[in-house]
């Protein structure tokens, strides 16, 4: 597995995109496929535009959800990066 580090920069990889399709907001589209994101999913997708980092992410979830334990939000965060890296939907 790879693991997002502080200072990576993830993005969707080629071909990955949301689905414009009325009624799927939470679809990401993959060359084999779709995925449907769940919970803060989206949100985290969103802010993987090649531009912020990992830190970044997490710093801005810790931000929006403070009631959330700091190192639980970044060690979901870097599992479902995790996760989306091996589908090969993000890029780090």
């Amino acid at each position: 597995m790879s693991r997002p580090s502080a200072g990576c920069v993830p993005r969707l990889a080629a071909g990955c995109r949301f689905s414009d399709a009325p009624g799927q907001g939470d679809m990401l589209l993959v060359p084999e496929g779709a995925l449907r994101l769940m919970g803060v999913g989206r949100k985290i997708v969103e802010r993987c535009d090649g531009v912020r980092t990992f830190a970044d992410i997490v710093g801005e979830l810790r931000a929006e959800y403070p009631a959330l334990e700091p190192a639980r939000v970044e060690e979901e965060a870097a599992k479902f990066l995790e996760r989306l890296h091996e589908k090969r939907a993000l890029d780090f």
